[in-house]
């Protein structure tokens, strides 16, 4: 069979997201503006898509370290099956650990963001597998925060503004989401919700906002966009009285649903914790708690020094009752249930729960 046009397939090796990967889709774009007659194939997991026939180059995505080991398998599968085409791996878990891919695989993967294919609009023909329903972009990369926990500084090291975030919208989704690392921290904050004022889509800043920026200036300018849900991130108890104006001010000016992401597992307390979902709760907002694991390819996870494993795992099992039941009531009474009325209640409650899961399975054997 003769090949008149080039061939190059895209991998996403493992999909934990419902969102599609970007970079990819950008790569996608880069490929087609620099090769006019190409094909490209889209793969998630270890497969050879219909049509594909000796691909030139072969891109692979990362985005969790623990899932690396699956990242290094379907590189090794791709290997074998196309010893010939030229192999590119990038994405966040790459750039984290880069020395582990080169060591189990021969690469050298690509750290940070490629240039060449940020500059391109995202192919949105491409979808991986996801219905999807709105357009993705930044309109800023980095973040001029320096958190211990945070690698966002390996992957973009340097906070910079996208002046024409717009390009990457595919204006026939109603809804547009942004993956800004700290969107208020831009200076183009006011610019940015004047256009999409313009665009008039329903907005979601998904990595959360920042509350130290959220001030009733930020608050009253954000009302005049649609921006749905209202999320915001409460990393540790220092940032509470931050937390607790943002919140206020974002009920002042909006009827948004505002929901906060709250880590734990880093060098909080179970104690600290519960007082932090505890005073959200108090609130009448939602919190998302947010495990921090370390950057390692092991799927083993690691207490920090105030945690352990029967703790996170019970925790983990609370959230399914958590979210099931709508925790957001005027009695509280759903919260004092899973939770407890006290941080000593909240303890006593996860380890009831670990016992009760480890009766269970032990009984399932």
């Amino acid at each position: 069979m003769t090949i008149t046009s080039p061939h190059f397939l895209l991998v996403e090796p493992i999909a934990k997201t419902p969102f599609p990967p970007l970079g990819l889709l950008k790569i996608s774009a880069m490929l087609k503006k620099e090769h006019k007659d190409c094909s490209v194939f889209a793969q998630v997991g270890n497969s050879i898509p219909p049509g594909l026939y000796r691909p030139e180059k072969i891109y692979f995505t990362s985005l969790f370290t623990w899932d690396l080991d699956s990242v290094v398998k379907s590189i090794r599968f791709y290997q074998d099956a196309f010893p010939r085409a030229e192999i590119h791996v990038g994405g966040v878990a790459a750039s984290v650990l880069p020395n582990y891919i080169k060591k189990s695989t021969g690469i050298d993967p690509h750290i940070g963001l490629l240039d060449e294919a940020e500059e391109c609009p995202p192919d949105y023909s491409l979808t991986f597998g996801r219905k999807l329903n709105a357009s993705i972009t930044f309109t800023s990369r980095g973040c001029p925060r320096n958190c211990k926990f945070c690698s966002v500084k390996i992957h973009e090291p340097t906070f910079n503004v996208c002046n024409d975030w717009e390009r990457n919208l595919n204006l026939k989704f109603s809804r547009i989401i942004f993956w800004d690392n700290n969107w208020l921290a831009s200076p183009n904050l006011k610019t940015d919700c004047e256009k999409i004022k313009l665009l008039g889509k329903i907005v979601d800043f998904n990595q959360g906002l920042d509350a130290r920026f959220y001030t009733e200036k930020v608050a009253e300018m954000l009302s005049s966009i649609n921006i749905d849900p209202i999320r915001f991130a409460f990393d540790d108890v220092g940032s509470e009285k931050a937390m607790i104006n943002a919140i206020r001010l974002a009920k002042k000016y909006s009827n948004r649903e505002i929901r906060v992401y709250v880590l734990y597992n880093f060098e909080d307390t179970p104690e600290d914790f519960y007082y932090r979902i505890d005073l959200l709760n108090k609130e009448g907002v939602l919190s998302f708690p947010m495990e921090y694991r370390k950057s390692t390819h092991s799927k083993t996870k690691f207490p920090g020094p105030h945690w352990n494993s029967s703790i996170l795992r019970a925790l983990k099992l609370s959230l399914l009752f958590y979210y099931r039941k709508g925790m957001i009531t005027e009695s509280r009474k759903s919260f004092y249930s899973i939770y407890g009325k006290s941080s000593k209640e909240f303890i006593d409650k996860l380890y009831s729960i670990y016992e009760y899961d480890k009766k269970r399975q032990n009984n399932g054997r």
